[in-house]
């Protein structure tokens, strides 16, 4: 029976801990804007479909072995790419500002690579 009521108020102190805790200040050009190159390699000519953007947005990719899609960033990367054929490889690698941060692979016929990445300031 008293359960009830102590739960209550242990549920607005910390609720009110939260109201009066600073918040974490983030200045407008905090996260620095970065440029994201997503290459697309394995078997040539090996066609693929799938999608890439920020977690917010993204936008339809389709084409060939091999392939490059660029964009700029404050956030982070997401993108999945998908094999349309049963047999080759398909690879993709993560570059921000030139320099690789991420690559992964798969030969499952018909197989999937989801990549993601996200920024700190």
């Amino acid at each position: 029976m008293w359960r009830a009521p102590v739960l209550l108020v242990v549920a607005l102190v910390s609720g009110g801990c939260m109201l009066i805790a600073p918040r974490p200040e983030v200045r407008p050009g905090a996260f620095a804007e970065r440029t994201v190159v997503l290459l697309v390699e394995g078997t040539p000519g090996l066609a693929f479909e799938g999608s890439y953007g920020t977690p917010a947005q993204s936008t339809s990719a389709r084409g060939t072995v091999p392939a490059q899609f660029v964009m700029k960033t404050r956030v982070g990367v997401a993108a999945t790419f998908t094999k349309a054929a049963a047999e080759g490889e398909l690879i993709v690698r993560v570059l921000v500002n030139d320099q690789e941060v991420l690559r992964r692979s798969t030969s499952a016929p018909f197989g999937t690579i989801i990549v993601t990445r996200s920024f700190s300031p």
